[in-house]
């Protein structure tokens, strides 16, 4: 079962979102702000962290800069998520690999978590087959 993180500072948001993705089989972890983000990132290793932009305390974008300079949490993928379209840049220059924008359509956000997954789930696949072939050539 793969593990989402979200998080977002608005409760009814996450009960929301947390429904959507239990009933796809998703372990979903909820952090109600930046720094419980962080916190959860490194403590459970999720597969895909799903950060909404604005939030108090540390925002998505502080959030995935911090996660992107950690080795731990460097190569989990983020999706932002915002009711501010005009922010999807920054969002995607600090490492987050997608945007959504709120309100959030569930066939949408579905969609993207499968995408990226899917992406994680081969990129994890080639490291191993790279690994394998450096091995090889060391014998």
């Amino acid at each position: 079962m793969e593990k989402i993180l979200y998080a977002d500072d608005e409760p009814e948001v996450r009960e929301i979102i947390q429904k959507i993705l239990s009933k796809e089989k998703y372990e979903v972890i909820l952090a109600a702000d930046g720094n419980e983000a962080l916190k959860l990132a490194k403590e459970k290793s999720p597969d895909l962290i799903i950060l909404d932009y604005l939030m108090p305390g540390l925002n998505g974008v502080d959030v995935a800069a911090a996660l992107q300079k950690d080795a731990e949490t460097k190569s989990i993928p983020i999706i932002m998520v915002t009711a501010y379209p005009y922010e999807k840049e920054k969002s995607l220059d600090v490492g987050a690999v997608d945007f959504i924008t709120k309100p959030i359509e569930k066939a949408d956000l579905l969609l993207r978590i499968r995408s990226v997954l899917k992406v994680r789930h081969i990129k994890n696949e080639l490291q191993k087959i790279i690994t394998y072939i450096a091995e090889l050539e060391k014998k």
